[in-house]
């Protein structure tokens, strides 16, 4: 199971590749359209936000760093009524890009799936830790997962090839990584994965501990199994040969954060990644001149993928052909 892009559009996004190293934008720019959440996530603090001043135009934004990806995060993103409209507007930017969504879900609806795909959107990725009604603990979201489970598989079955699962890979749920592959591989959509890391609120709890480890090890290796088996994780094997490093050591440096990817607050501001500081208006940043933080305090996917040796076998994953 791979994303569905067509073969020019395969040959748009490897020119478009090359265009973002060469001339040193960044290759991803996620745009933030809200800091609010109505989700009671442990590991995040936004829900207590309330703050409603945010852009409704990104275009420029867009414009000015012409990314190979746009990601439309939050916060929720989904609580911005205006979000199919600010999707619209960033794909008629002319030249190509990748659209992509990450939410939790709780809004999803047929409607508002097809109003995003219409609008542009590429990929919807569903934050998902648990392959049950656990989901909906986690999120304290009643009703998230049956919601789902209800909504996603049938749009798939109608022809709706957009979605993914995005799982943070942590102690708590490393033994649920293999039932969510294969819940992802039932509901025919794919699955990627992140790490944890404990900038937002200090939470430390779901971090491998030492004596965990070994066990935490063979779950990436059977992960990387499955990926071989099942076809759907996107994530490459690369993430599940370091992670375990990095919660071993909870610093591994040479981040690239403000440089191959960077992070737009809803106010316009440029964060290097979501977990840094603001440094300038995106007016004002230049991913050439940045010298970046050399950060090592997560190991998350937006850091991680970028730079994954650009392997044989990553390559033919890339383009879709296993």
């Amino acid at each position: 199971m791979k994303l569905s892009m067509s073969k020019m559009d395969k040959v748009r996004a490897a020119a478009k590749f090359l265009d973002v190293k060469l001339n040193k934008r960044p290759l991803s720019v996620s745009l933030e359209v809200t800091k609010r959440c109505n989700a009671r996530c442990d590991f995040c603090d936004y829900w207590k936000i309330s703050d409603r001043d945010e852009l409704t135009d990104f275009t420029d934004v867009v414009r000015r760093f012409d990314p190979l990806v746009v990601v439309f995060t939050g916060g929720e993103p989904m609580l911005r009524r205006d979000l199919v409209s600010i999707v619209k507007s960033c794909k008629d930017v002319p030249g190509f890009r990748y659209l992509t969504l990450l939410t939790h879900g709780g809004f999803l609806n047929e409607k508002k799936i097809n109003d995003l795909v219409e609008a542009g959107t590429n990929q919807i990725n569903i934050s998902m830790n648990y392959p049950d009604k656990r989901q909906d603990t986690e999120r304290g979201i009643p009703g998230l997962f049956e919601k789902l489970e209800r909504t996603v598989p049938k749009m798939v079955k109608e022809g709706m090839s957009c979605f993914t699962f995005a799982s943070m890979l942590m102690v708590d749920n490393m033994h649920e990584a293999e039932p969510l592959i294969q819940l992802a591989h039932s509901w025919g959509i794919n699955i990627a994965f992140s790490g944890y890391n404990d900038m937002k609120n200090g939470n430390q709890s779901h971090f491998v501990a030492p004596e965990k480890m070994s066990e935490f090890r063979a779950v990436c290796q059977r992960i990387k199994q499955l990926k071989r088996e099942l076809g759907n994780v996107m994530t490459s094997d690369y993430f599940f040969d370091t992670l375990p490093d990095f919660y071993e050591k909870r610093d591994l440096p040479g981040c690239q954060a403000g440089k191959i990817m960077i992070h737009v607050t809803p106010t316009g501001m440029v964060q290097p990644c979501a977990e840094l500081e603001a440094v300038s208006h995106y007016s004002d940043f230049s991913t050439a001149e940045y010298p970046g933080p050399n950060c090592g305090k997560c190991f998350d996917a937006c850091r991680a993928e970028p730079q994954a040796p650009l392997t044989l076998r990553r390559m033919v994953e890339l383009v879709g052909m296993v």
